[in-house]
């Protein structure tokens, strides 16, 4: 593991497809609500997951759509969702309590909507642009 790994090994990190624009504006959302900055961000195809986490705790297949690293582990589907919308103002953290709604049905959910997020929003060759100052919070 090298330095820059380790450094990230205590930081929460959510990681997106970088090629989707559902998930690029979701980034978005989350780096203007999460006021406290303590979330980072790295898309997917970076290959940061894979050098801060081992193959022997990650999902396989790994998933396309959202990721979230948080005290060491991995989060998928709507349960990234969920943890993320934590981290965010009100009254985005409300959302954390649907946790209680069976996780099949929420992971249908959201499966169908990471199935189609492509037609919701399109997808790019480019990530977005960020300011200088969210610039810092991308690892990769």
């Amino acid at each position: 593991m090298n330095n820059k790994t380790e450094q990230l090994q205590g930081k929460p990190i959510v990681f997106y497809d970088g090629t989707c624009g559902f998930c690029q504006a979701s980034v978005q959302l989350v780096l203007k609500h999460n006021k406290g900055r303590n979330l980072n961000f790295a898309a997917l195809q970076s290959g940061v997951l894979e050098n801060l986490v081992p193959l022997s705790q990650r999902p396989d297949p790994l998933p396309d759509s959202v990721v979230f690293y948080e005290q060491g582990r991995l989060f998928t589907e709507s349960d990234a969702v969920l943890r993320i919308a934590r981290h965010l103002n009100f009254p985005f953290p409300v959302l954390y309590y649907f946790r209680f709604i069976p996780l099949s049905f929420r992971n249908f959910l959201y499966r169908f909507i990471a199935r189609h997020r492509y037609k919701i929003a399109g997808q790019t060759e480019a990530c977005m642009l960020p300011s200088p100052e969210e610039r810092a919070r991308f690892v990769a």
